[in-house]
């Protein structure tokens, strides 16, 4: 299943397998270009063994064996339903409730297929992990991070805002360890904001990618800093593939995630509420999303990590946007990045897994950004796909990205971002 639209820009196979060596990552800076800051980039070459030990593991929802364990199950009954009919024709016994009793097999035969369709589907796609996942509960938790006083938390949020055509989504915000302490009372955090793709969840970042579980190990390992991690409903409706546009006569998707959410955030939590202190990332089309939303809203956004992203939105969003020709290229990075204005510098990571297609548009649009003098990087993932569970393997990566270039504030003043024993300077 594609993360983002389906159509012609096809997704990755495969099964991830991260070794021990970090993602390839291409410096995208042209050396000496004028108007260009050359900034120091976080580049985990080395990630904590228990991190690694994850990426490449397999949930109990996501192992083959389930799959072929069902398979197995279906073609059993079937097989046991056609021996024990032919034995009765031959027979000539008189099967009583005949009907029903093929209505109840055709039942329990349908709803085999289908439970061992979706049980591939996951193991390929990686969207469930675990039974209680599947139920609605969090991977990770307070286990994450033995031995802390105040662990990380995930709190549910209901954002709408009814003048923009948006009903209440749940977004899911991640507090890093040590928030609620008093002694960090006074302490403002970055906020990193991720966007789903389409069909999916605002939850399908901390079930599919487990962001606590990520965030949870690479503060304790002093790779990244502690941040605010925000997920919100990006869909603007049931199974409503947004593309995270305002559309015309129909929900104002944009506006929504680069106004209404942010703005519910910093009311309500200890944030760095400006540009400096706002990351926006997205996987699938939800990197498409971040990408274009972070180039059209630079005053809210200092950093953008993209994963697997398309460079516009697809023909058919055309009609999301009344038909517009003018409005679709107006949302289409890879038409408008050559020509447009950037007021500010920007930070930006395109990454794509190398079993995913997505890795040559990655390439292309950080080249682009690059001629824009905007620091661009290109972070190719060894061996994820276009999944959940290639955006488990680079979502650290991305993390550690906007990291290094968002600020947290502490009572006396701006604080970077803690220093990798792992990191190597550039």
């Amino acid at each position: 299943m594609n993360l983002g639209r389906p159509g012609p820009h096809g997704s990755g196979s495969g099964r991830i397998g991260l070794g021990a060596v970090g993602p390839a990552r291409v410096p995208r800076h042209p050396a000496g270009a004028p108007g260009v800051t050359r900034q120091r980039v976080t580049r985990p070459t080395h990630l904590p063994p228990q991190l690694l030990h994850w990426l490449a593991s397999r949930g109990p929802l996501e192992s083959p064996w389930l799959g072929t364990g069902l398979a197995a199950l279906l073609v059993a009954t079937a097989a046991v339903a056609a021996w024990r009919f032919r034995r009765r024709r031959r027979a000539g016994t008189r099967i009583r409730y005949r009907a029903l009793r093929r209505t109840a097999l055709a039942g329990w035969l349908a709803a085999l297929a289908v439970l061992t369709g979706l049980a591939w589907l996951n193991v390929y796609v990686g969207y469930v992990p675990t039974l209680p996942s599947l139920f609605g509960a969090l991977p990770g938790g307070p286990e994450a991070v033995p031995g802390t006083r105040d662990p990380s938390r995930i709190e549910k949020l209901a954002i709408g805002d009814p003048a923009l055509d948006v009903r209440p989504g749940t977004a899911y915000v991640y507090l890093p360890p040590g928030y609620h302490d008093p002694g960090n009372a006074a302490r403002r955090y970055p906020v990193v904001y991720l966007l789903h793709g389409y069909p999916g969840s605002a939850i399908d970042w901390f079930r599919g990618a487990e962001v606590q579980l990520a965030m949870d190990t690479m503060i304790t390992e002093r790779l990244i800093q502690p941040m605010i991690v925000v997920a919100p409903d990006a869909s603007g409706g049931w199974l409503h593939d947004s593309e995270m546009l305002n559309q015309t006569g129909g929900p104002q998707v944009e506006t929504y995630l680069t106004r209404t959410v942010v703005h519910s955030i910093d009311a309500r939590y200890r944030t760095v509420a400006d540009r400096s202190g706002r990351a926006i990332g997205g996987a699938s089309s939800g990197g498409y999303g971040a990408l274009n939303l972070g180039l059209r809203h630079q005053d809210t956004y200092s950093v953008i990590m993209s994963e697997m992203p398309y460079g516009d939105p697809g023909e058919p969003a055309r009609a999301l946007l009344g038909g517009s020709r003018a409005q679709w290229l107006a949302n289409a990075p890879s038409h408008y990045i050559l020509g447009m204005t950037f007021h500010h510098s920007m930070a930006i990571d395109l990454l794509a897994g190398t079993r995913d297609s997505q890795r040559h548009e990655a390439r292309t649009l950080a080249d682009m950004l690059t001629r824009r003098n905007q620091m661009a990087l290109f972070t190719q993932v060894p061996g994820a796909s276009h999944t959940w569970r290639g955006a488990r393997a680079e979502t650290p990566y991305a993390l550690a990205f906007a990291s290094e270039h968002l600020v947290g504030r502490s009572p006396h003043g701006r604080t970077a971002a803690l220093p990798s024993p792992a990191a190597s300077p550039r």
